[in-house]
């Protein structure tokens, strides 16, 4: 990727986090296509396991993201329901895996 072309995804991804953002605080969810909505979280989600799985090391939110506990237990949810996986599963995959753990350094990472 060119550095043109990562200032345009910067920049893309910059406008979609404002618009859904803006969506929420002016409660205009049904202003935003339920397709729409699944099509970008799922390129989202294979291009961050995509990476992961290249061996890079980053954290799953951008800084003052505002996502919450309850936010990533909704999302958890409705992804392992989605593809057909019990937690026990994915407790499972975590135990023989360690793709996607994020190693932090606690002098360096802020936890979101």
């Amino acid at each position: 990727m060119s550095r043109s072309e990562a200032r345009e995804f910067s920049d893309l991804a910059s406008e979609l986090s404002a618009r859904c953002l803006e969506a929420i605080e002016q409660n205009r969810l049904e202003d935003i296509p339920a397709d729409a909505l699944g099509q970008a979280f799922a390129s989202v989600l294979q291009l961050y396991a995509a990476k992961a799985q290249a061996g890079e090391g980053m954290l799953p939110f951008g800084r003052n993201s505002g996502v919450t506990a309850t936010d990533v237990a909704i999302g958890c949810t409705a992804m392992l329901e989605a593809v057909n996986l019990a937690l026990f599963e994915l407790g499972a995959w975590q135990n023989m895996s360690s793709v996607g753990r994020i190693k932090y350094d606690e002098s360096v990472t802020e936890r979101y």
